[in-house]
């Protein structure tokens, strides 16, 4: 709970002062884009270390090691102008990259018959994080007389979740067992677990850079557009719990998953229509993206039988899909400076919701890969020192 709290706050702090933000520094909406879109291809490049690092170094020693990075990258977000944001907010995606892609390891491997419920549980402190952040950065630009104090006093959580990870990491480790390598990218299913991963995490962080542009361009106020963006992320906190408890129960999830694209479609088409009534579309919105968090942390964890086998097909899922994902919020940034209004990248963020459905289906069926180990903890080995 306390490594997920730490996984968006970097991204959804960032959101409600772009507009300060780039004002300050010169920066064009394209290149705006970048600081949420360069750590999602951190996300992209370096998840595939974490089962590799976890093989030499105990899970919970690089849970703590992510947890630092994130509050030394965080911090330096403050620091030194443009050069500053940029490598702080690269700094922390790397950290955040191996925690995101550890956490849903370990919870299938030590827990395999909780697996729902705590992947309920991660999932819903994400949506907490981002809430929190989205909803305080304001409050704080305001009182800690600008931008630059706001986004940097967001490493103060993860210094909190960095000591309290810091028990854990000099008691024990959990090591990750080696395993013959499973050929996931000759499995049909692996694909539309990653590509699912892919769409909704472009759907969300597209939203997450640019709504609360796009609502302030239909006149809220900034801090208007900051408290629906929080309420959207408050109202993601039931869905990314509930969802994989109620994916955990069943064979398929192919129904959660048109019920989910079908209400974030609904959202757009309101924000496109009728965007005085945001504060129906932006809940609704939430509503729908937890779930489609949840519902994707889970589908690794269901298909895999195996620790090894659940590590791989996590790995692929965020290598695959947050580099996908990377292209959401430049590619809708670009179509504003080319547009100068909103249509287009509403319009774009329907078509990438609509594509989750798609490519989705197939992960949704019930089917499962890798074997099942007999070892304690499903294929961990505990060591102590």
């Amino acid at each position: 709970m306390l490594a997920g709290l730490n996984l968006r706050t970097v991204f959804a702090s960032l959101t409600p002062l772009l507009q300060h933000v780039r004002a300050d520094l010169g920066l064009s909406a394209g290149v705006a884009g970048l600081l949420t879109t360069g750590p999602v291809v951190c996300f992209g490049l370096f998840a595939p270390l974490a089962p590799r690092l976890a093989r030499r170094l105990a899970i919970e020693r690089l849970l703590f090691a992510a947890a630092l990075l994130t509050t030394l990258g965080t911090a330096a977000r403050g620091v030194g102008g443009t050069a500053g944001l940029f490598a702080g907010t690269l700094l922390a995606g790397l950290a955040i990259a191996v925690a995101q892609a550890l956490v849903p390891i370990l919870v299938r491997v030590r827990f395999p018959e909780r697996a729902g419920v705590l992947t309920g549980g991660f999932s819903m402190a994400l949506t907490l994080g981002a809430a929190v952040a989205a909803g305080l950065s304001v409050p704080l630009e305001h009182l800690l007389h600008g931008w630059r104090g706001a986004l940097a006093a967001f490493g103060v959580p993860a210094g909190l979740a960095a000591l309290v990870w810091l028990v854990p990491a000099a008691e024990s480790g959990t090591l990750l067992e080696h395993a013959p390598p499973l050929r996931l990218h000759r499995l049909h299913g692996s694909w539309s677990i990653a590509l699912y991963f892919g769409f909704q995490s472009m759907a969300f962080y597209t939203g997450l850079t640019w709504l609360p542009s796009i609502l302030e361009a239909h006149g809220f106020s900034e801090g208007a557009a900051g408290g629906l963006q929080a309420l959207a992320s408050v109202l993601q906190f039931a869905p990314a719990f509930f969802i994989p408890v109620l994916a955990g129960r069943r064979r398929t999830q192919t129904s959660l998953l048109v019920a989910l694209v079908a209400i974030a479609l609904a959202a757009i088409a309101g924000l496109l229509t009728a965007p005085g009534a945001a504060l129906l579309w932006m809940p609704l919105l939430g509503v729908a993206q937890g779930g489609a968090l949840g519902l994707a942390l889970i589908l690794p964890v269901l298909r895999g039988r195996s620790g090894p086998a659940v590590a791989a097909l996590t790995a692929m899922a965020l290598s695959i899909g947050y580099l996908l994902a990377s292209i959401g919020p430049f590619l809708a940034g670009v179509a504003h400076d080319a547009t100068g209004g909103w249509t287009l990248p509403l319009l774009f963020l329907m078509a990438v919701t609509a594509a989750e459905l798609a490519v989705g289906i197939p992960a949704c069926r019930s089917w499962t890969v890798g074997e099942t180990p007999t070892e304690t903890f499903s294929g961990l080995s505990r060591t102590r020192g």
